[in-house]
């Protein structure tokens, strides 16, 4: 039995000795000795998953102020060296006192179905007490070293009473530019933007992008809580302004318009005469086109032409296809004078159809030049031009408004 048990002493006597200096320095420093045993895996759970809670909590104890990370064992290992099967408060407070620990934390980790549940245990070494613990289902997909480094300031909190927790922001448009209480902690994309040690309370995270809209939401944290957060942007319209008059400009203290204003104003001016010019021409090609065709009305009386038949008869007919009587002696001169009114408006008619053409050319090139282009979006107004983007689940576009 001495055989036996002699590797196991020297264990023990080596843990005590590991745990004197740690002790030291942390009395020094005045934070509280603290060491993480290596969680333990129960009931088909990784080892590796096991390692990677243990590497995440002992990380998040050496960065948390108030406490002295000592250099911590497997919790199989002291079970085995102090006779702890079921990790009893009593005697793992003996297995805190040889690391020279203040508190200890421990626990395990098992399947839980497809996910794990981790239970981790905070111990009052001096007074053998468990002083509180925690059990939460770590989703698989969160199950790596990543995912559990950001929950440990949440289990870390809740053992012990105090401490911040999390958020994670996710957004429905990725590069937009997520804050936290009016401080930028990152932006969003395929993953969620993850805040660790966010102080329990109230607190207000924004998301903004340019083009949409900014989007805030408040929220309450309590002591080691990890919060997911989804946040919607949406497209904001486009409004081109109108050039202003500029303060202090040449020639009056105020009464001009910044560099190009003039221009890009008498541009927007042409286009409305080019709009003007494009109804009034289009009205009269159109009421000369009446003319014409009540003059073409007023001709057929004159007209004549052989009759048809079978036969062919020699006597003449009207455009109806009617025999008709012979023509008055005057029928030719006003014949001649309808047709030589009809040939002027016919003239008059396509004279104003090109002009038509013309202006509405020189309107969309107005346009593009006055509103459209980059140079007139700068100078336009609140009460010119406005493009709002659409889309639906199938279609898209551009929706554009007129404000006189």
């Amino acid at each position: 039995m001495r055989l036996v048990g002699l590797p196991f002493l020297l264990l023990a006597f080596g843990l005590t000795a590991a745990g004197l200096p740690s002790r030291a320095l942390a009395a020094d420093a005045g934070d509280a000795a603290t060491a993480v045993l290596g969680i333990e895996p129960l009931e088909g759970a990784p080892d590796s998953v096991a390692a990677e809670i243990t590497d995440a909590l002992r990380q998040r104890v050496a960065a948390t102020k108030g406490y002295q990370l000592l250099q911590g064992k497997d919790l199989v290992e002291v079970k085995l060296v102090f006779a702890c099967p079921d990790a009893a408060p009593a005697c793992m407070s003996q297995a805190g006192k040889s690391l020279g620990a203040d508190k200890l934390i421990f626990g395990n980790v098992k399947r839980a179905g497809n996910d794990y549940q981790v239970t981790l245990k905070l111990l009052d070494v001096s007074r053998a007490v468990v002083e509180s613990f925690t059990a939460e289902t770590v989703p698989r997909k969160q199950a790596d070293a990543s995912g559990l480094r950001s929950m440990a300031p949440g289990w870390l909190a809740k053992l012990s009473g105090k401490g911040g927790g999390s958020i994670q922001v996710r957004a429905n448009f990725p590069g937009a530019a997520v804050s936290l209480d009016g401080t930028q902690v990152g932006t969003t994309g395929g993953s969620p933007v993850v805040i660790p040690d966010v102080a329990a309370g109230r607190h207000e995270v924004t998301v903004e992008k340019s083009g949409y809209t900014t989007t805030k939401q408040e929220f309450t944290l309590a002591a080691g809580q990890s919060l997911p957060l989804n946040l919607t942007l949406s497209p904001v319209s486009v409004e081109v302004p109108r050039p202003e008059a500029a303060e202090g400009s040449e020639g009056g203290g105020g009464g001009g318009e910044p560099g190009g204003g003039d221009g890009s104003s008498l541009t927007r001016t042409g286009f409305w005469i080019a709009v003007v010019g494009t109804v009034l021409s289009a009205g009269a090609a159109l009421k000369f086109g009446l003319d014409v065709r009540d003059i073409n009305s007023q001709l057929d009386q004159y007209r004549r032409f052989q009759c048809m038949g079978d036969p062919p008869m020699t006597a003449n007919c009207d455009v109806n296809g009617n025999p008709a009587g012979k023509l008055p002696d005057d029928a030719p001169e006003k014949a001649h004078t309808l047709t030589e009114q009809g040939n002027k408006d016919q003239l008059l008619q396509w004279v104003f159809v090109g002009l038509t053409g013309a202006f509405a050319i020189a309107g969309g090139v107005l346009l593009y030049k006055g509103y459209l282009s980059s140079e007139g979006k700068q100078s336009a107004s609140n009460h010119g031009l406005r493009l709002f983007p659409t889309a639906t689940a199938s279609s898209g576009g551009i929706i554009a408004e007129f404000e006189f």
